[in-house]
């Protein structure tokens, strides 16, 4: 597609531009130079141009030089600029028909995503304290790399630090319980949520974690009872507050990790736990299940959230976070096939 002159471009900063991005070419893409060129007003407008075309696929139609004008707030020239410095990347390839538009023939994701400045995808995870986190941090971490994409991954207790940290900017994702997310975003935080994984996937199943020998595990006498709650989880606090709803217990702060520990010295008598990967034998305790079905279930689904405000991240992990990858990756760390990396 060549480029077509109009009133507006501004054929003087394009040839400097283009000179500056050849010199960065023939001096092997010297850091401080091409960090001066991406200042420049068609070096910007490439990037974004770059992450509009991220998700397209070969065949489809792209928007017009009018419309990434209008939603770029840049001229037509600029624009057709940015078409020309993506096709000489071999980024894409474009084919013009005309009056039915100009349609992608090909597309390098990776030079896209080079060409935007997007170098690492950076998530946050719970703890890998169960051998169920640790599969999905493998599928995840694996399946990004697979597709060329560099990824790391954090890990944060509470889904509250998690959600903080995610709208700090300081990571691009962040792995949440489907009843944590829907619960964020019913009271209006700004994330949404890019892939569900399905039941089972974040945790098996919570139940109410008691002392091996404590007589309520037979009834609902619970007053007077001391419950342990972790305010940073909303999963585990939302569990508690519904199973107990109105009885007369006397809720004690904690951090989840103390949970078993507390209930091993006598300082709680109960609290809401994950059964996963625990030896009750070996720990004296017994739980009991919980009631509420409902949040018993969403409660088990992990799922990736981003900021709603970044549709370019949500578009490179719908693009190259393969459900399926991630979902055979924790069940082969399950079962002790694969050897959990991340």
């Amino acid at each position: 597609m060549e480029i077509f002159k109009t009133a507006d471009y501004n054929e003087d900063e394009y040839t400097i531009y283009r000179k500056l991005h050849a010199d960065c070419r023939t001096t092997g893409g010297n850091e401080k130079m091409m960090n001066h060129q991406l200042m420049q007003k068609v070096g910007i407008i490439t990037q974004k141009v770059a992450m509009a075309f991220f998700p397209l696929k070969e065949g489809e139609r792209i928007p017009t030089i009018d419309e990434l004008s209008h939603r770029l707030k840049a001229s037509h020239g600029t624009i057709q600029a940015a078409f020309q410095l993506l096709k000489e990347d071999r980024a894409v390839e474009l084919n013009s028909r005309g009056h039915l538009g100009t349609f992608l023939t090909y597309i390098d994701r990776l030079k896209l995503l080079e060409i935007a400045g997007f170098k690492t995808m950076v998530g946050v995870m719970p703890l890998p304290y169960s051998k169920k986190y640790e599969g999905l941090a493998t599928g995840i971490y694996t399946t990004l790399e697979r597709h060329g994409l560099h990824a790391a991954l954090a890990f944060m207790r509470g889904s509250n630090n998690r959600l903080k940290g995610l709208e700090e900017k300081r990571y691009d994702f962040a792995v949440l319980s489907q009843l944590t997310a829907q619960y964020y975003i019913d009271r209006g935080e700004n994330i949404r949520i890019v892939e569900n994984f399905g039941k089972f996937t974040y945790v098996g199943r919570h139940v109410l974690l008691l002392r091996e020998d404590d007589p309520v595990r037979e009834s609902d006498r619970f007053e007077g009872y001391r419950i342990g709650v972790d305010s940073s989880s909303v999963d585990q606090k939302t569990l508690t507050k519904e199973f107990f709803g109105e009885k007369d217990v006397e809720y004690i702060p904690l951090v989840y990790s103390q949970i078993v520990p507390f209930l091993r010295m006598k300082k709680i008598d109960a609290a809401v736990w994950n059964l996963d990967d625990i030896d009750l034998a070996a720990n004296h305790l017994a739980y009991r299940a919980l009631d509420n079905r409902r949040l018993n279930i969403v409660d088990t689904e992990a799922v990736v959230v981003c900021l709603s405000e970044n549709g370019f991240v949500y578009q490179i992990l719908k693009t190259m976070l393969d459900r399926r990858e991630v979902l055979d990756c924790q069940k082969g760390v399950l079962s002790d096939e694969i050897m959990p990396k991340y």
